[in-house]
């Protein structure tokens, strides 16, 4: 008896443990957005969005951007908009300048303007994106 009770207390730790596993390995993201993406309106009234963005690779990301569908209340997509965050800047061995570039572990700002009045935003969807040049090395 004594023995299936040690059994059953070591497989339930065993479970809690690959349980705890599989939840952290899930949490780590690789560029993603710390928060929420504020909304808000400018002097103009029109809708702009900000917000941060999290390198959590090993590496630098270079030309970090957020894509942004900005939708009407009939669900039209009314505006496509890019925003580079406002990161470090790198220049490459070809004179490639990214000048929205994340270190690991660093969080950049973004601010992404639209053209429309703010009552005419209603929601918005939008997708990270970035590159890794590995090939191409920073100048000297």
């Amino acid at each position: 008896m004594f023995k299936k009770i040690i059994n059953l207390y070591i497989f339930f730790i065993f479970l809690l443990f690959t349980v705890t596993i599989y939840v952290d390995s899930k949490q780590k993201k690789e560029v993603f957005l710390k928060g929420e993406i504020e909304s808000k309106v400018d002097f103009f009234g029109r809708r702009f969005f900000e917000g941060k963005i999290v390198n959590n690779l090993n590496k630098r990301v270079d030309f970090v951007y957020i894509d942004f569908k900005i939708i009407n209340d009939k669900d039209e997509v009314i505006e496509n908009l890019r925003s580079y965050v406002y990161g470090t800047v790198h220049i490459f061995r070809d004179n490639t300048v990214s000048t929205s570039s994340i270190e690991p572990g660093k969080i950049a700002d973004f601010k992404c303007f639209t053209s429309f009045m703010a009552d005419s935003v209603k929601k918005f969807e939008y997708n990270i994106g970035w590159k890794v040049f590995d090939e191409l090395p920073e100048k000297p």
